[in-house]
């Protein structure tokens, strides 16, 4: 009965970091509080400033086909997260867990969520790289000051 609690939290524990992170509705405060993310622009946030960094129709359209293709790879990635959470889950449940087969199957996890995150920094690199340095620094620019989009 313990064993099988255990699994399930860390199956839970897992799910919920896994799925916590979503596909385009990443918060901006926790893109700003990432290192890394912060030099990024995720496409919420292009959209809410497209007047202000003049976004062009054709950079509109590229950023929602990038979306669009995220979409769809992190869809079946999650499935696949989903799918190595239960085998987990299901390692872990017995009186008696076998170590190597828990560590390796929690490696299939870490690395279907490590692939989810590739993905979307992929995505979130792409969008940057149709932005022009004038639009990069209108949107730094916008994001330290928090300033509100025009009504």
């Amino acid at each position: 009965m313990r064993g099988s609690r255990a699994g399930v939290l860390i199956a839970l524990v897992l799910c919920s970091s896994a799925l916590a992170t979503p596909v385009l509705a990443q918060q901006e405060e926790a893109i700003a509080a990432d290192p890394l993310f912060s030099t990024l622009f995720p496409p919420e946030v292009i959209m809410r400033h497209r007047r202000a960094i003049n976004l062009s129709d054709e950079q509109r359209d590229a950023i929602s086909q990038l979306i669009g293709d995220l979409q769809g790879r992190v869809v079946r990635l999650q499935w696949d997260l989903l799918d190595e959470i239960q085998q987990l889950t299901e390692i872990t449940s017995g009186t008696r867990v076998d170590l190597d087969r828990s560590l390796d199957q929690i490696g299939n996890v870490l690395d279907t969520e490590n692939e989810i995150k590739q993905r979307h920094l992929e995505m979130l690199v792409r969008i940057k790289n149709l932005l022009s340095a004038d639009q990069q620094a209108t949107l730094e620019r916008l994001r330290a000051t928090r300033v509100a989009p025009p009504a």
